[in-house]
């Protein structure tokens, strides 16, 4: 795995790298089309995918350019892509965002889908809230969760589409089952913060855990 921060918004862009086969799954794309393309011409990775945690646009900056140029597929959950396809809520997410959502999804993932690059494997975990199709992609013990958990954090639910119960939900059902030592990657990095964590970690001292579940009668 390697990480870039992208954008204007301090994002984590993943690389997931196949070591025998070099080929990537490049989570959320910030950035310009010149940067990514360069940086995978010095680590010499083959881009596979490009999967989205959910549909905002700080995820994918340059992602219709590079997926023109590179000629891969992107990925994001049905939900969101059936969400960012109504007009209305498009209208919405540019005002509140300030830039358009994506368009239609090459491959529209699902909760449990297996998305394959080389011999490696990535697993879908479904986590609406901050979106309704929030997803937050397993492999081996690394657990990317775009927006749906930072590191103390969550994601912002206050955009179309969010929901702060829906949230708490999907934090307790999908994400505190797993093993405690799961390594926890979140889509923005605030500077002066350690920019990964583990759920062991964030079970002692992430407010939206510690608060809204763990504390719960």
């Amino acid at each position: 795995m390697i990480r870039r921060i992208t954008g204007p918004y301090n994002l984590n862009t993943y690389f997931l790298v196949c070591k025998k086969t070099r080929k990537a799954v490049i989570i959320d794309p910030g950035g310009t089309v010149e940067e990514i393309a360069d940086f995978i011409r010095k680590n010499n990775l083959i881009p596979d995918k490009i999967v989205l945690t959910h549909g905002h646009a700080d995820q994918f900056f340059s992602m219709d350019a590079f997926k023109e140029m590179a000629r891969i597929p992107y990925c994001l959950h049905r939900a969101d892509d059936d969400f960012f396809k109504d007009p209305e809520v498009r209208i919405k997410t540019k005002q509140s965002v300030g830039l358009p959502p994506p368009h239609p999804a090459d491959i529209r993932m699902n909760d449990g889908d297996t998305l394959v690059f080389g011999c490696c494997e990535l697993a879908v975990i479904h986590t609406p809230g901050h979106t309704p199709g929030s997803v937050c992609l397993l492999c081996e013990d690394h657990l990317f969760t775009g927006d749906a958990i930072f590191v103390g954090e969550a994601g912002r639910t206050d955009l179309p589409g969010g929901d702060l119960p829906c949230l708490i939900d999907s934090i307790r059902i999908k994400i505190l089952p797993l093993d405690k030592k799961t390594l926890i990657f979140p889509g923005h990095h605030r500077n002066g913060d350690p920019w990964w964590s583990t759920l062991e970690q964030e079970m002692k001292t992430n407010i939206y855990i510690t608060d809204f579940i763990l504390d719960e009668p």
